[in-house]
């Protein structure tokens, strides 16, 4: 009578262990909680895209990246998502990113003997509950729209809309100009936005940084030509206005950045 007891409860054991979601058995699938101070690493590998997946009320604001030569760092229209991607079989780096509520701070490791990160999600403490409508921050509804509007600051006189667009057109932006500091970008709504690269002296391709406001993104700085990608597909920009000096960039005034770290 004991072995038949023994037998079936083996049976019992092995199917609720078939029972368990693919997901809690696959470690490329990650989820950690969130600690602003904790430096979470993502291990790359180059032509597998890892995700960053931010909490749904989030929204991207401004990434930054110690080497952006090496790693394609890209957001969805959401903001809520990042795609990271390594460009060389060997690169290591950080990258700060900031949302409208958190900061997260990360390792970007890239080889061809690690195992690649394919999601990465993060678990959040409860937050406490709203002050009532009487204690809340008394700034008013106007004065939050335009501090929340990319285009409320430029100087119209600034403005440059000479950026010539050729290759893919599903990959061009409906819109792009720059004021002598940042490009502006924006692409219609429910369109994936391709990788933005920019190329350095030697034609060598890499991503910039740039910040999410809304539907708009900003790159840092204004380059002669911009790169867009999506697989194969490939489109280009091109400022054909006249040269200017460039001023003190926003990257140098407003983005954070952070020194490389040990995780």
């Amino acid at each position: 009578m004991i072995r038949p007891t023994a037998t079936a409860l083996a049976v019992a054991l092995f199917s609720a262990t078939l029972a368990v979601p693919l997901s809690a058995q696959d470690d490329r699938l990650v989820e950690v909680p969130y600690d602003e101070s904790r430096v979470v690493r993502v291990n790359g590998q180059v032509k597998v895209q890892a995700t960053i997946r931010f909490d749904d009320s989030e929204a991207i604001e401004n990434v930054a990246v110690g080497d952006s030569t090496a790693w394609q760092i890209t957001p969805n229209k959401r903001a809520n998502l990042l795609f990271v991607k390594p460009l060389e079989p060997r690169a290591s780096t950080n990258m700060t990113v900031v949302t409208n509520k958190r900061t997260y701070l990360f390792d970007l490791v890239a080889s061809p003997n690690a195992k690649p990160l394919y999601v990465l999600s993060f678990t959040y403490p409860d937050e406490p509950e709203e002050e009532p409508a009487q204690l809340a921050d008394a700034t008013t509804a106007a004065e939050r729209d335009a501090s929340q509007d990319p285009l409320a600051v430029l100087d119209p006189a600034e403005l440059n809309f000479a950026w010539a667009g050729s290759g893919d057109a599903a990959l061009l932006p409906v819109r792009t100009f720059d004021d002598g500091e940042a490009v502006f970008l924006t692409w219609p709504q429910g369109r994936p936005v391709p990788a933005i690269l920019t190329t350095n002296a030697k034609g060598d391709e890499g991503p910039v940084n740039f910040t999410v406001r809304e539907d708009v993104i900003v790159l840092d700085g204004v380059p002669r030509e911009i790169v867009l990608r999506s697989g194969e597909e490939k489109a280009m920009l091109v400022n054909t206005g006249p040269v200017r000096p460039q001023r003190e960039t926003r990257a140098e005034t407003n983005s954070v950045s952070a020194g490389e770290v040990e995780s």
